[in-house]
């Protein structure tokens, strides 16, 4: 019965996508010098982040991100994300142009890289002033190579 109310509590808090996210383990080894996050999670479901979003922001922190006032000024390099059905993604970057990237998959709360890179990054939806935004970490060779905490982009839902 407390395992019910808790979860109708987290549910009305509006926190369901949120904690689950913080709940997805990711194991991470070091080889070679290089971070490889573990990517063979299986893939859940999650209806909410299907669709496009729509890059507006590059922060340190989400709690540094203010709807309308981008702290990051210079030119974004990831545009869009399309989250498809069944875990596959497509993506803008650069060019603007976006196609289905056969070595990124999803399940809920993970975005997984399983070409070269190897990681898992995770993604959080919260809804803001009655917009929807994703928290997405950018794990780079910042994260890979120097060890160092990923940033996160920021895109809204279009």
């Amino acid at each position: 019965m407390k395992l019910k109310i808790l979860a109708a509590l987290v549910i009305l808090a509006g926190l369901g996508t949120t904690a689950y996210a913080g709940e997805v383990k990711i194991k991470t080894t070091k080889v070679e010098g290089r971070l490889v996050d573990d990517i063979n999670l299986p893939f859940v479901n999650d209806p909410a982040v299907l669709g496009e979003w729509e890059s507006v922001d590059f922060v340190r922190t989400p709690a540094q991100f203010v709807p309308g006032k981008p702290r990051f000024t210079g030119e974004r390099y990831l545009k869009v994300m399309k989250f498809l059905p069944d875990g596959v993604m497509a993506w803008a970057i650069e060019s603007g142009e976006t196609a289905v990237l056969p070595f990124m998959a999803w399940t809920k709360g993970v975005v997984m890289h399983r070409g070269g890179d190897k990681t898992a990054s995770r993604y959080t939806i919260k809804e803001i002033d009655g917009a929807l935004y994703l928290f997405f970490e950018w794990k780079s060779g910042d994260y890979i190579i120097r060890h160092q905490k990923p940033r996160y982009y920021v895109l809204k839902k279009k």
